[in-house]
């Protein structure tokens, strides 16, 4: 019978999961979105493991591969540098029918600037049935590492000696910042990047009149520069989506969202009559270590050369979604049969609610991982990830196996929890480590305490922008940068310890005991009792002090912080900066003021700060119910007692 118990609840837990699954990755239609190749991409053919920052570059074999394996998507690439191997780009596009918009890189070095300007002008002339543009330079000025007189000088050497039309590619704002350039080239190439502008913008918000915002920004922002330079030509060069990182206000990067975008610019592009480049061809993982995992995903094929998505043909968020269903719901049920085959006093009830939370969890570790996984750009995040993988499974198993105790009343007594931090640190240093894997009371309060730690640690580092920080040892010196806009929210990794962990401390609130207890909600919800009511008769012990506020410091401390931080985190996401020249708001160093404009906005940060909130419960319940506890009486003969 309860084999039977034990595989209906299987099969229904692993029907939720399908469901889970399967709902969010169907795929989508998108309207207007076509086979027609796109005119033109930007063209890094770096693959994992190369990175311009290590001076690893791609063979001329590998990117012949990759303009073969573009054929028939676009018309033309757009290349970003003349050395690197790069001149096999223009060497050897020919043969698969593309252009080439040939580009020199440009930073605040002479040497190089000139070396890049050298093999430009030599590329232009050698190639010039393939090379149809010449970019002189890119986002040097948003950079700052050229002033527009430094980068003239370097134009005005290109234009003498090649034939093909020479132009500078920067932000659509600094092309309005330094208009006198536009006499240097012979047309004018803008960056617009919606999801990069200072008031992101995202592909589902509308007007008040029902049009799409940003293809409304589209649209204003190309016809407020060709209104400010009049009779030049005006081409977009860069314009693209993520599929995947971190949300800024209502612009969310995701597989679905990109062929959006691309769907809604190329359908303007047709009725404005744009000249464009999308970006990119590929996914670029060295762009991770500067601009986090949003900057690694731009590509309309992944690092692997797979494609994304077809052009014209419906698109799935997750195309991985089958096997993460298939590994989430065979864990569930190796745990599901640990449970049934180990246990043996249990009731229906017990069964049923074990799978119920075994799949839970499961569905959220595999989940937490795989993000994680997807996005180990590098050896560091590897780590990371190895990190993760490792401290989740550990509190895992300590809920899982608190709960499994629980519900088959083999939990420790619980006079021998931890009522307060400090009491369930000092009674984990007193704990026999032979005897670590059999308290998951103790294992699960430590596991909780350093997964706060890392929460606040997330919400420090995601809501501030640091660039002064330097280390130095010796006579090495290391500067410290940290900039929120590139950190990813990472949610899936902090749902089990929150929200999975308080759906059980709550289910085991209204639970009979054959014992009353006062406080008893906050008692269950508190850190004393971090995996619930277990059904016994037994007691939290509480050491009573002569101080109300000193035992539970830890509890403030790590309370306040979660609670604090979260505020902060929703408050710099709902900040913009604009550039109107307006009054109010805090005035940035470049002219532009920050706002509070889209608070809320951004879902990702909602739940990450949602999360945090819910992991300081523990500590709030504990110090309510420390507070109300009576003091300890001093001894008669205290010093208190004496004049």
């Amino acid at each position: 019978m309860r084999t039977l118990i034990a595989l209906v609840a299987f099969v229904g837990v692993a029907a939720l999961n399908l469901l889970w699954w399967w709902l969010p990755n169907r795929p989508v239609d998108i309207a207007g979105w076509t086979a027609e190749p796109l005119q033109s991409v930007s063209f890094a053919p770096y693959r994992p493991g190369q990175s311009p920052l290590t001076r690893t570059f791609p063979t001329p074999d590998q990117i012949d591969e990759d303009l073969k394996r573009i054929q028939g998507k676009v018309r033309a690439v757009r290349t970003y540098s003349s050395g690197e191997n790069l001149e096999a780009v223009p060497q050897r596009a020919g043969k698969y029918g593309l252009k080439v918009w040939h580009g020199a890189w440009l930073n605040n070095n002479e040497k190089e600037n000139l070396e890049q300007i050298n093999l430009l002008i030599d590329h232009a002339n050698k190639y010039k049935d393939t090379i149809e543009r010449v970019i002189v330079g890119n986002e040097v000025l948003l950079r700052k590492d050229l002033t527009a007189n430094e980068l003239r000088r370097y134009i005005r050497q290109v234009k003498q000696r090649v034939s093909q039309p020479v132009t500078y590619a920067d932000v659509w704002e600094f092309w309005l910042r330094n208009p006198s350039l536009a006499d240097e080239v012979d047309f004018i190439t803008i960056h617009i990047l919606p999801y990069w502008e200072d008031e992101p913008i995202g592909v589902d918000r509308r007007e008040p009149d029902g049009t799409l915002s940003i293809e409304k920004h589209l649209v204003d922002i190309y016809k407020k520069v060709q209104a400010r330079f009049p009779g030049k030509k005006i081409v977009i060069g860069e314009t693209g989506w993520p599929s995947d990182g971190r949300m800024r206000s209502d612009a969310r990067p995701g597989r679905v969202e990109q062929v959006k975008y691309f769907s809604i610019f190329r359908s303007a592009a047709e009725r404005e009559k744009f000249d464009y480049n999308v970006i990119e061809a590929f996914d670029q993982y060295w762009k991770a270590r500067q601009e986090g995992t949003v900057g690694a995903a731009w590509g309309l094929l992944d690092a692997q050369r797979r494609d994304k998505f077809e052009l014209g043909k419906p698109v799935v968020a997750e195309p991985h979604w089958r096997t993460l269903f298939a590994l989430s719901t065979i864990i569930s049920g190796l745990l599901l049969l640990g449970f049934v085959s180990q246990r043996r006093k249990m009731t229906r009830k017990a069964v049923l609610l074990f799978a119920f939370f075994a799949q839970l969890v499961a569905t959220c570790y595999v989940q937490a991982t795989w993000i994680d996984v997807s996005r180990s750009f590098y050896f560091e995040r590897m780590l990371g990830v190895a990190f993760w993988a490792v401290l989740l499974a550990l509190f895992s198993y300590a809920l899982l196996r608190g709960i499994a105790d629980s519900l088959t009343g083999r939990m420790a007594d619980p006079s021998l929890y931890g009522a307060r931090v400090r009491e369930a640190w000092r009674a984990w240093r007193e704990l026999p480590r032979r005897r670590i894997w059999q308290r998951a009371d103790l294992m699960a309060q430590l596991l909780y305490l350093a997964l706060t730690l890392l929460c606040i640690f997330y919400l420090v580092v995601i809501s501030i922008d640091w660039y002064d920080g330097v280390i130095r040892i010796g006579d090495f010196f290391r500067q410290i940068a940290i900039d929120g806009r590139y950190r990813d929210f990472p949610i899936w990794s902090f749902v089990i310890p929150s929200i999975v962990l308080m759906a059980w401390k709550v289910l085991t609130i209204p639970r009979k005991e054959p014992v009353s207890r006062a406080d008893r909600m906050a008692k269950a919800l508190s850190f004393g009792r971090l995996l619930g009511y277990d059904g016994s008769k037994g007691f939290v012990r509480m050491d009573r002090t002569f101080s109300r506020v000193r035992p539970v410091l830890p509890e403030i401390v790590l309370a306040g912080l979660l609670i604090f931080w979260a505020a902060v985190l929703l408050v710099t996401e709902g900040a913009v900066k604009l550039h109107d020249g307006g009054a109010g708001g805090f005035v940035s160093a470049d002219g532009g003021r920050w706002v509070i404009k889209t608070l809320f906005w951004n879902t990702q940060a909602n739940w990450f700060a949602f999360l945090a909130l819910v992991m300081a419960v523990p500590y709030l319940a504990t110090i309510y119910v420390s507070i109300r506890e009576p003091l300890a009486e001093p001894p008669a003969d205290s010093y208190t007692n004496k004049w």
